[in-house]
Parts: C-alpha cells; structure tokens; sequence
C-alpha cells in the first residue's frame, strides 16, 4: 500500500465533520481532542470527525464539539450514503493528556471506544494517549493516515491560512 495526497484536501477543526465519496486528503491537529475515521471496506469511501469533549454537560446540548454526539452522527451520515454497518472500519487519532487537558484525553478515546463498539465497528487503528499533541493527513479513499507526534500544538496548526507568527 502506498499513501498519496488526493485532489481534495480538508481541514477538520474541532466539532466538524466530514463525508466524502470524493478522494480527499483530511487534515488536523489534535491535543486532548479526538479524531475519528470511519472507512467504508465495501464502498471505498470514507467519513470522520473531530472533537473536544466526550459528553455534553447538558443532556440537550447536541454539539459535534462532543464525542458522543458527532460519532453517532457520523455513523448515521454514513448510513445514509449507503454504507452498512459491518462494511465500515474505524481509526482513532488523538487523546494526549497534559497538565492543561484536565484528562480530557483518556475519557474522548473511552467514548470512541465504547460507541465504535455499541455499533460493532471494528477498530483497525489506534494513535492515541500519552502526552503528546499529533498531526495527521487522513486518506478517504483507503482509510490510511499519517501522524506525526508533536511536543507543542501552535495557533498556525489549527488555522495554517492565516498569516503571522505563531503564538
């Protein structure tokens, strides 16, 4: 297998999600947060999302700023472009707690964990934990990614099209 840039390239911030039938290179940076991939095996098309916290503080609160909202949504999405359950494998990016995260980390990888579960979606790939922040490139066409750890997440790694010095 070989990974190669596709045509289309996103940025996946926090609270955001994405489902492309189109090759596309996905972006990101997480620290505390978590990124999930799903891939479709049998349709080659792939969806994800990114977020900060695992649950709402409010039952009513259904932001994809947190994991147990923009998983499900994610699946329901993938769903809805025709992929079967059983055909979709999963990867988890991110979860590094440090003194600033307020162990953030361990509880977003546990929600990923127990909702890919619930649904029965194989995890194929785990980057996840420790202290560290990551960098990834995510392929939709396959479900392969790249990560690089990181010691320091700058502003420029969140938003790489602004101009300036990083703070």
């Amino acid at each position: 297998m070989s990974f190669k840039i596709a045509k289309y390239k996103y940025l996946i911030q926090p609270g955001y999600l994405l489902v492309s039938q189109e090759p596309t290179s996905v972006y990101g940076v997480t620290g505390s947060g978590v990124f999930v991939g799903l891939w479709d095996n049998s349709k080659c098309f792939s969806g994800c999302c990114s977020y900060l916290k695992p649950k709402p503080e409010k039952n009513n609160e259904g932001s994809t700023r947190y994991g147990s909202v923009a998983i499900k949504h994610l699946i329901r999405t993938m769903k809805s472009k025709g992929s079967n359950i059983r055909d979709l494998k999963a990867l988890i990016i991110g979860g590094g707690d440090n003194e600033t995260s307020l162990f953030y980390g361990k509880e977003n990888i546990k929600i990923a964990e127990t909702i890919l579960n619930y649904f029965t979606i194989e995890i194929l790939s785990y980057d996840t934990g420790g202290s560290l922040g990551r960098k990834f490139i995510y392929d939709t066409e396959n479900g392969q990614s790249l990560t690089f750890k990181t010691k320091k997440i700058r502003q420029s790694d969140w938003y790489p099209y602004k101009t300036g010095r990083d703070s």
